[in-house]
Protein backbone atom coordinates (compact mmCIF):
# COMPACT_ATOMS: atom_id res chain seq x y z
CA UNK A 1 0.00 0.00 0.00
CA UNK A 2 1.17 3.51 -0.76
CA UNK A 3 2.74 4.95 2.38
CA UNK A 4 1.06 8.31 1.73
CA UNK A 5 -2.37 6.61 2.01
CA UNK A 6 -1.70 4.73 5.25
CA UNK A 7 -2.02 7.66 7.61
CA UNK A 8 -5.36 9.00 6.25
CA UNK A 9 -6.86 5.48 6.15
CA UNK A 10 -5.68 4.75 9.69
CA UNK A 11 -7.20 8.02 10.86
CA UNK A 12 -10.56 7.18 9.26
CA UNK A 13 -10.58 3.73 10.90
CA UNK A 14 -9.91 5.22 14.31
CA UNK A 15 -12.82 7.61 13.88
CA UNK A 16 -15.20 4.83 12.80
CA UNK A 17 -14.11 2.49 15.60
CA UNK A 18 -14.99 5.05 18.23
CA UNK A 19 -18.70 4.18 17.75
CA UNK A 20 -19.99 7.38 19.33
CA UNK A 21 -21.82 8.95 16.41
CA UNK A 22 -25.27 7.88 17.64
CA UNK A 23 -24.68 7.95 21.40
CA UNK A 24 -27.38 9.40 23.68
CA UNK A 25 -27.36 10.28 27.36
CA UNK A 26 -29.42 7.92 29.53
CA UNK A 27 -31.78 10.68 30.63
CA UNK A 28 -32.70 11.16 26.97
CA UNK A 29 -33.92 7.57 26.63
CA UNK A 30 -37.16 5.84 27.69
CA UNK A 31 -36.85 2.25 28.91
CA UNK A 32 -40.29 0.64 29.42
CA UNK A 33 -40.34 -2.08 32.09
CA UNK A 34 -43.91 -3.27 31.58
CA UNK A 35 -46.78 -2.55 29.22
CA UNK A 36 -50.50 -3.28 28.86
CA UNK A 37 -52.48 -3.83 25.66
CA UNK A 38 -56.22 -3.06 25.72
CA UNK A 39 -58.99 -2.42 23.25
CA UNK A 40 -59.50 1.32 23.16
CA UNK A 41 -61.70 2.97 25.75
CA UNK A 42 -62.82 6.49 24.75
CA UNK A 43 -61.11 9.13 26.84
CA UNK A 44 -58.28 6.86 28.04
CA UNK A 45 -55.63 8.31 25.72
CA UNK A 46 -53.67 11.48 26.34
CA UNK A 47 -54.04 14.07 24.96
CA UNK A 48 -56.83 13.15 22.48
CA UNK A 49 -58.36 10.09 20.84
CA UNK A 50 -56.93 9.52 17.35
CA UNK A 51 -59.36 8.79 14.49
CA UNK A 52 -60.21 5.11 13.97
CA UNK A 53 -60.36 3.52 10.49
CA UNK A 54 -63.82 2.38 9.42
CA UNK A 55 -64.72 -0.97 10.94
CA UNK A 56 -61.59 -1.17 13.11
CA UNK A 57 -61.02 -0.70 16.82
CA UNK A 58 -58.16 1.28 18.25
CA UNK A 59 -55.62 -0.12 20.69
CA UNK A 60 -54.62 1.42 24.03
CA UNK A 61 -50.98 0.93 25.06
CA UNK A 62 -50.04 1.73 28.66
CA UNK A 63 -46.36 1.75 29.63
CA UNK A 64 -44.30 2.03 32.81
CA UNK A 65 -41.08 3.98 32.17
CA UNK A 66 -38.56 4.86 34.91
CA UNK A 67 -37.77 8.57 34.95
CA UNK A 68 -33.98 8.87 34.50
CA UNK A 69 -33.90 12.66 34.49
CA UNK A 70 -31.95 13.98 37.51
CA UNK A 71 -34.17 15.46 40.23
CA UNK A 72 -37.33 14.33 38.43
CA UNK A 73 -40.51 14.98 40.46
CA UNK A 74 -41.73 11.39 39.97
CA UNK A 75 -39.63 8.18 39.79
CA UNK A 76 -41.73 6.63 37.04
CA UNK A 77 -43.93 7.73 34.14
CA UNK A 78 -47.14 5.79 33.44
CA UNK A 79 -48.78 6.83 30.18
CA UNK A 80 -51.59 5.55 27.96
CA UNK A 81 -51.56 6.26 24.22
CA UNK A 82 -53.86 4.99 21.49
CA UNK A 83 -53.40 4.01 17.87
CA UNK A 84 -54.48 1.67 15.08
CA UNK A 85 -51.69 -0.76 16.09
CA UNK A 86 -48.55 -0.84 18.22
CA UNK A 87 -46.40 0.78 15.54
CA UNK A 88 -48.89 3.62 15.25
CA UNK A 89 -48.80 4.13 19.03
CA UNK A 90 -45.00 4.30 18.93
CA UNK A 91 -45.01 7.04 16.31
CA UNK A 92 -47.63 8.96 18.27
CA UNK A 93 -45.35 8.77 21.30
CA UNK A 94 -43.04 11.11 19.43
CA UNK A 95 -45.76 13.78 19.70
CA UNK A 96 -45.83 13.66 23.51
CA UNK A 97 -42.39 12.37 24.62
CA UNK A 98 -39.05 14.09 24.13
CA UNK A 99 -37.07 10.91 24.87
CA UNK A 100 -36.07 8.11 22.50
CA UNK A 101 -38.21 5.03 23.14
CA UNK A 102 -36.13 1.83 23.61
CA UNK A 103 -38.44 -1.20 23.46
CA UNK A 104 -35.85 -3.90 24.19
CA UNK A 105 -35.96 -3.40 27.97
CA UNK A 106 -39.65 -4.30 28.32
CA UNK A 107 -40.09 -7.45 30.46
CA UNK A 108 -43.85 -7.86 31.00
CA UNK A 109 -46.95 -7.61 28.78
CA UNK A 110 -50.39 -7.55 30.45
CA UNK A 111 -53.27 -8.14 28.03
CA UNK A 112 -56.77 -6.86 28.57
CA UNK A 113 -59.40 -9.61 28.75
CA UNK A 114 -61.55 -8.12 25.98
CA UNK A 115 -58.55 -7.94 23.66
CA UNK A 116 -57.50 -11.51 24.52
CA UNK A 117 -60.96 -12.84 23.66
CA UNK A 118 -60.80 -11.12 20.29
CA UNK A 119 -57.45 -12.69 19.30
CA UNK A 120 -53.90 -11.48 19.98
CA UNK A 121 -51.80 -12.26 16.91
CA UNK A 122 -52.60 -9.03 15.02
CA UNK A 123 -51.33 -7.06 18.02
CA UNK A 124 -48.37 -9.28 18.95
CA UNK A 125 -46.73 -9.41 15.52
CA UNK A 126 -44.64 -6.33 16.24
CA UNK A 127 -43.08 -8.12 19.22
CA UNK A 128 -42.18 -11.29 17.32
CA UNK A 129 -40.59 -9.35 14.45
CA UNK A 130 -38.60 -6.88 16.57
CA UNK A 131 -34.94 -7.87 16.73
CA UNK A 132 -34.46 -6.09 20.07
CA UNK A 133 -37.48 -7.68 21.78
CA UNK A 134 -36.63 -10.46 24.23
CA UNK A 135 -38.49 -13.75 23.77
CA UNK A 136 -38.46 -14.17 27.55
CA UNK A 137 -40.89 -11.28 28.09
CA UNK A 138 -43.59 -12.50 30.49
CA UNK A 139 -47.24 -12.51 29.41
CA UNK A 140 -50.41 -12.38 31.49
CA UNK A 141 -54.12 -11.63 31.03
CA UNK A 142 -55.87 -9.06 33.19
CA UNK A 143 -59.28 -9.73 34.70
CA UNK A 144 -60.65 -6.61 33.03
CA UNK A 145 -58.26 -4.04 31.58
CA UNK A 146 -54.50 -4.45 31.57
CA UNK A 147 -54.24 -0.70 32.08
CA UNK A 148 -55.67 -1.10 35.60
CA UNK A 149 -52.88 -3.54 36.51
CA UNK A 150 -50.16 -1.21 35.21
CA UNK A 151 -51.62 1.74 37.11
CA UNK A 152 -51.75 -0.04 40.49
CA UNK A 153 -49.92 2.10 43.10
CA UNK A 154 -47.65 -0.63 44.48
CA UNK A 155 -46.21 0.28 47.91
CA UNK A 156 -43.67 -2.53 48.36
CA UNK A 157 -41.64 -1.68 45.21
CA UNK A 158 -40.52 1.60 43.68
CA UNK A 159 -42.78 0.97 40.65
CA UNK A 160 -45.25 -1.58 39.26
CA UNK A 161 -42.83 -2.61 36.50
CA UNK A 162 -40.17 -3.87 38.89
CA UNK A 163 -42.87 -5.53 41.00
CA UNK A 164 -44.29 -7.50 38.06
CA UNK A 165 -40.82 -8.62 36.96
CA UNK A 166 -40.02 -9.86 40.48
CA UNK A 167 -43.50 -11.40 40.75
CA UNK A 168 -43.02 -13.62 37.70
CA UNK A 169 -39.36 -14.42 38.36
CA UNK A 170 -39.32 -17.73 40.20
CA UNK A 171 -43.12 -18.06 40.41
CA UNK A 172 -42.81 -21.66 39.24
CA UNK A 173 -40.75 -22.34 42.39
CA UNK A 174 -43.50 -20.99 44.64
CA UNK A 175 -46.81 -22.30 43.30
CA UNK A 176 -48.50 -24.40 40.62
CA UNK A 177 -49.36 -21.56 38.21
CA UNK A 178 -48.12 -21.49 34.59
CA UNK A 179 -45.56 -18.83 33.72
CA UNK A 180 -45.44 -18.08 29.98
CA UNK A 181 -43.27 -15.82 27.83
CA UNK A 182 -44.00 -14.44 24.35
CA UNK A 183 -41.81 -17.04 22.66
CA UNK A 184 -43.70 -19.92 24.33
CA UNK A 185 -47.04 -18.28 23.53
CA UNK A 186 -46.05 -18.17 19.85
CA UNK A 187 -44.76 -21.77 19.76
CA UNK A 188 -47.85 -23.11 21.53
CA UNK A 189 -50.06 -22.07 18.63
CA UNK A 190 -48.68 -24.87 16.44
CA UNK A 191 -50.86 -27.80 15.37
CA UNK A 192 -52.12 -29.78 18.37
CA UNK A 193 -51.04 -27.12 20.88
CA UNK A 194 -52.73 -24.22 22.71
CA UNK A 195 -51.24 -21.58 25.05
CA UNK A 196 -52.19 -20.83 28.65
CA UNK A 197 -51.53 -17.60 30.56
CA UNK A 198 -51.93 -16.54 34.21
CA UNK A 199 -54.77 -14.15 35.04
CA UNK A 200 -53.96 -11.07 37.13
CA UNK A 201 -56.42 -8.93 39.02
CA UNK A 202 -56.11 -5.64 40.84
CA UNK A 203 -57.47 -5.64 44.37
CA UNK A 204 -57.09 -2.18 45.89
CA UNK A 205 -53.32 -1.54 45.99
CA UNK A 206 -52.37 -5.14 45.29
CA UNK A 207 -52.01 -7.28 42.18
CA UNK A 208 -52.78 -10.98 42.62
CA UNK A 209 -53.07 -14.12 40.46
CA UNK A 210 -56.69 -15.31 40.37
CA UNK A 211 -56.60 -18.06 37.75
CA UNK A 212 -55.47 -19.14 34.29
CA UNK A 213 -56.66 -18.12 30.83
CA UNK A 214 -57.08 -20.89 28.25
CA UNK A 215 -56.46 -20.10 24.59
CA UNK A 216 -57.44 -21.75 21.34
CA UNK A 217 -54.39 -20.66 19.37
CA UNK A 218 -54.28 -16.86 19.85
CA UNK A 219 -57.85 -16.40 21.16
CA UNK A 220 -58.82 -16.70 24.82
CA UNK A 221 -61.80 -19.06 25.18
CA UNK A 222 -62.14 -19.83 28.89
CA UNK A 223 -60.86 -19.17 32.42
CA UNK A 224 -59.90 -21.49 35.27
CA UNK A 225 -59.87 -20.84 38.99
CA UNK A 226 -56.82 -21.37 41.18
CA UNK A 227 -57.60 -24.99 42.13
CA UNK A 228 -58.26 -25.98 38.51
CA UNK A 229 -55.07 -24.16 37.52
CA UNK A 230 -53.10 -26.44 39.85
CA UNK A 231 -54.57 -29.51 38.13
CA UNK A 232 -53.75 -28.00 34.74
CA UNK A 233 -50.07 -27.57 35.68
CA UNK A 234 -49.76 -31.18 36.81
CA UNK A 235 -51.52 -32.59 33.75
CA UNK A 236 -49.68 -30.28 31.35
CA UNK A 237 -46.32 -31.32 32.77
CA UNK A 238 -45.05 -27.84 33.60
CA UNK A 239 -42.18 -28.51 35.99
CA UNK A 240 -42.83 -26.46 39.11
CA UNK A 241 -42.62 -26.62 42.89
CA UNK A 242 -45.34 -25.93 45.40
CA UNK A 243 -46.99 -26.83 48.69
CA UNK A 244 -49.81 -29.36 48.40
CA UNK A 245 -52.29 -29.94 51.27
CA UNK A 246 -53.78 -33.37 51.99
CA UNK A 247 -56.60 -34.77 54.14
CA UNK A 248 -56.86 -38.38 55.30
CA UNK A 249 -58.65 -40.46 57.93
CA UNK A 250 -56.77 -43.45 59.34
CA UNK A 251 -58.19 -45.65 62.13
CA UNK A 252 -60.81 -43.02 62.89
CA UNK A 253 -58.22 -40.25 63.22
CA UNK A 254 -58.33 -37.28 60.82
CA UNK A 255 -54.88 -36.39 59.53
CA UNK A 256 -54.24 -33.08 57.81
CA UNK A 257 -50.98 -31.84 56.47
CA UNK A 258 -48.93 -30.35 53.68
CA UNK A 259 -46.17 -31.64 51.46
CA UNK A 260 -43.68 -29.62 49.43
CA UNK A 261 -43.26 -31.32 46.05
CA UNK A 262 -41.71 -31.02 42.60
CA UNK A 263 -43.78 -32.39 39.73
CA UNK A 264 -43.01 -34.12 36.45
CA UNK A 265 -45.04 -35.91 33.77
CA UNK A 266 -44.76 -38.81 31.36
CA UNK A 267 -47.25 -39.44 28.53
CA UNK A 268 -47.74 -42.70 26.67
CA UNK A 269 -49.78 -42.68 23.47
CA UNK A 270 -51.26 -45.62 21.56
CA UNK A 271 -53.90 -46.17 18.92
CA UNK A 272 -56.19 -49.14 18.43
CA UNK A 273 -59.56 -49.93 16.86
CA UNK A 274 -61.16 -48.26 19.89
CA UNK A 275 -59.41 -44.96 19.15
CA UNK A 276 -56.65 -42.80 20.60
CA UNK A 277 -55.42 -43.52 24.12
CA UNK A 278 -53.24 -41.42 26.39
CA UNK A 279 -51.84 -42.54 29.74
CA UNK A 280 -50.54 -39.61 31.80
CA UNK A 281 -48.26 -40.47 34.72
CA UNK A 282 -47.77 -37.62 37.19
CA UNK A 283 -44.84 -37.91 39.57
CA UNK A 284 -44.65 -35.85 42.76
CA UNK A 285 -41.51 -35.93 44.88
CA UNK A 286 -40.76 -33.96 48.02
CA UNK A 287 -41.04 -33.83 51.80
CA UNK A 288 -43.68 -33.78 54.49
CA UNK A 289 -43.80 -30.18 55.72
CA UNK A 290 -46.82 -30.17 58.01
CA UNK A 291 -48.84 -32.77 59.95
CA UNK A 292 -51.80 -32.00 62.20
CA UNK A 293 -51.57 -35.06 64.49
CA UNK A 294 -49.03 -35.41 67.26
CA UNK A 295 -48.41 -39.11 66.57
CA UNK A 296 -44.85 -39.54 65.18
CA UNK A 297 -44.83 -40.23 61.46
CA UNK A 298 -42.97 -43.46 60.77
CA UNK A 299 -42.22 -45.08 57.41
CA UNK A 300 -45.55 -46.93 57.34
CA UNK A 301 -47.55 -43.76 58.01
CA UNK A 302 -45.50 -41.89 55.41
CA UNK A 303 -46.50 -44.48 52.81
CA UNK A 304 -50.15 -44.03 53.82
CA UNK A 305 -49.79 -40.30 53.25
CA UNK A 306 -48.26 -40.98 49.83
CA UNK A 307 -51.23 -43.17 48.87
CA UNK A 308 -53.65 -40.54 50.16
CA UNK A 309 -52.10 -37.85 48.01
CA UNK A 310 -52.04 -40.17 44.98
CA UNK A 311 -55.79 -40.80 45.29
CA UNK A 312 -56.53 -37.15 45.98
CA UNK A 313 -54.56 -35.80 42.99
CA UNK A 314 -55.83 -38.56 40.66
CA UNK A 315 -59.46 -37.75 41.52
CA UNK A 316 -58.87 -34.03 40.94
CA UNK A 317 -57.18 -34.66 37.60
CA UNK A 318 -59.93 -37.03 36.44
CA UNK A 319 -62.54 -34.35 37.15
CA UNK A 320 -60.44 -31.85 35.22
CA UNK A 321 -60.13 -34.18 32.21
CA UNK A 322 -63.89 -34.79 32.21
CA UNK A 323 -64.49 -31.02 32.18
CA UNK A 324 -61.84 -30.52 29.47
CA UNK A 325 -63.31 -33.18 27.17
CA UNK A 326 -67.01 -32.48 27.63
CA UNK A 327 -67.15 -28.72 28.29
CA UNK A 328 -64.02 -27.13 26.84
CA UNK A 329 -63.42 -29.69 24.05
CA UNK A 330 -59.91 -28.29 23.87
CA UNK A 331 -56.50 -29.81 24.51
CA UNK A 332 -55.20 -27.47 27.20
CA UNK A 333 -52.92 -30.10 28.79
CA UNK A 334 -50.62 -30.42 25.77
CA UNK A 335 -50.93 -34.14 24.98
CA UNK A 336 -51.97 -34.03 21.30
CA UNK A 337 -48.33 -33.53 20.33
CA UNK A 338 -47.61 -37.14 21.33
CA UNK A 339 -50.15 -38.39 18.80
CA UNK A 340 -48.70 -36.11 16.13
CA UNK A 341 -45.21 -37.42 16.83
CA UNK A 342 -46.33 -40.91 15.77
CA UNK A 343 -49.02 -40.19 13.21
CA UNK A 344 -48.45 -36.72 11.81
CA UNK A 345 -49.44 -37.63 8.23
CA UNK A 346 -52.84 -38.99 9.21
CA UNK A 347 -53.63 -36.61 12.09
CA UNK A 348 -52.27 -33.23 10.97
CA UNK A 349 -55.65 -32.09 9.59
CA UNK A 350 -57.85 -33.36 12.43
CA UNK A 351 -55.65 -32.86 15.51
CA UNK A 352 -57.26 -29.47 16.33
CA UNK A 353 -60.79 -30.72 15.72
CA UNK A 354 -62.73 -30.65 19.05
CA UNK A 355 -63.83 -34.25 18.46
CA UNK A 356 -60.24 -35.50 18.65
CA UNK A 357 -59.68 -34.57 22.30
CA UNK A 358 -63.34 -35.17 23.23
CA UNK A 359 -63.30 -38.78 22.08
CA UNK A 360 -59.79 -39.67 23.27
CA UNK A 361 -59.35 -42.21 26.08
CA UNK A 362 -57.29 -40.33 28.69
CA UNK A 363 -56.12 -42.12 31.84
CA UNK A 364 -54.20 -40.66 34.79
CA UNK A 365 -51.76 -42.32 37.17
CA UNK A 366 -50.18 -40.51 40.11
CA UNK A 367 -47.01 -41.59 41.90
CA UNK A 368 -45.88 -39.82 45.08
CA UNK A 369 -42.56 -40.27 46.82
CA UNK A 370 -41.81 -38.42 50.06
CA UNK A 371 -38.13 -38.46 50.92
CA UNK A 372 -38.56 -38.01 54.66
CA UNK A 373 -41.01 -37.01 57.36
CA UNK A 374 -39.57 -33.55 57.84
CA UNK A 375 -39.12 -34.16 61.57
CA UNK A 376 -36.05 -33.24 63.60
CA UNK A 377 -34.29 -36.31 65.00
Amino acid sequence: MNRKLRLPILGMLLILLSGCWDSRDLEELSFPLAAAYDLHRPGSADPTDPPAPAGKKLLDLTTVVPNLTPKAPTPVNVETLSGVNIGDVRQRRGLTDADTYVTGMNRVIVLGEELARQGLNPYMDVLWRGSTISGTMYMAVAAGRGEDIIKTPIKTFNNIGNYLIAFFNGMNKRTFIPVTNINQFHINQAAGKNPVLPIMERKDDRVVITGVALFKKDRMVSKLGIEEAHDLVLLRGLKERSYLPFFAETDGILHRGTVLVDNSRKVQYSRSNQGHRFVITIKLQGTLEEHSHQIPVDETHLQEIERTIEKQVAAQCERFIDMMQNELKLDCIDISKYALAKERKTLSRQIDNPDFIKNADIRVKVKVHLKNTGEMR
